[in-house]
């Protein structure tokens, strides 16, 4: 089943990249083109303000291989906003594609049929701001309501750079929502670990320097010590996974498309 979903489904999902004026990448998300539209998370569209280019781009079946690529300014990309809400409301972004760009690619379908609690799904997402695209299984786990968004709680790994991806179900292979973010459990741990480490650098940087040992200021080495320890916390907190995600019903996307 997942083997069908892939080879039906891997040609319409784009990789969203962040470069700044010198084209150095800054990060990326996780989009999908319906008829002449990408669809992706508006904290996606909205995350690297600082970008001067958005590179937009589509995989062969390896997964790897480019197919199609786009270059946009920042200005170009901004004016391709046709609707969208918040983070804090139903996370999404449609963009409105160039004439002719990406005409080529194909577009995938929004499912209308109920959603089902365990109903089998994937997901299919440039995780881990990785270049290739990749798909991962799950089932619905929960169906819930907050702050009048219809969200959908899945039994998968949702990764850093999934965001703005689609849920796909896996009898039709078609769209029932927009994959937003991880389970929050451990990103609340590693929240307090930074606030922790953030602290501790404040108080060295106001204590007085009492010693030095030889050309050494241990006070400067132990800031550093805890600036290092909290790149490293990071990281682990990017990597890491609770085997829970969340993915936003396509309610107002859909009514975008009536």
């Amino acid at each position: 089943m997942y083997k069908e979903v892939w080879k039906e489904c891997f040609a319409s999902i784009c990789a969203i990249k962040f470069l700044d004026y010198t084209h150095n990448y800054l990060g990326s998300g996780t989009g999908f083109k319906v008829e002449n539209f990408i669809i992706t998370n508006h904290h996606v569209f909205m995350g690297y303000l600082a970008a001067e280019y958005i590179e937009i781009s589509f995989v062969k079946e390896d997964g790897n291989t480019v197919s199609a690529l786009k270059r946009y300014h920042k200005t170009d990309f901004l004016n391709m906003l046709r609707d969208s809400l918040p983070e804090s409301s139903w996370d999404f972004a449609i963009l409105k594609l160039p004439e002719k760009d990406f005409e080529g690619i194909p577009s995938l379908e929004f499912s209308n049929d109920q959603i089902q609690i365990g109903e089998s799904t994937a997901i299919l997402g440039y995780q881990f701001l990785q270049p290739n695209l990749s798909i991962k299984r799950g089932i619905i786990s929960s169906l819930l309501k907050e702050a009048g968004v219809n969200k959908i709680q899945i039994d998968s790994s949702v990764n850093k750079g999934n965001s703005g991806g689609p849920l796909i179900n896996l009898s039709n292979k078609k769209v029932i929502g927009i994959v937003t973010r991880k389970g929050t459990g451990l990103s609340d741990a590693f929240g307090e670990l930074m606030k922790s480490y953030d602290q501790n650098i404040e108080y060295l940087q106001k204590s007085p320097a009492t010693m030095i040992i030889g050309d050494f200021n241990p006070k400067e080495i132990l800031i550093i010590n805890q600036e290092q320890m909290k790149r490293t916390a990071r990281e682990i907190e990017r990597s890491s996974n609770v085997g829970i995600g969340y993915a936003y019903s396509l309610d107002k996307v859909q009514e975008f498309f009536k």
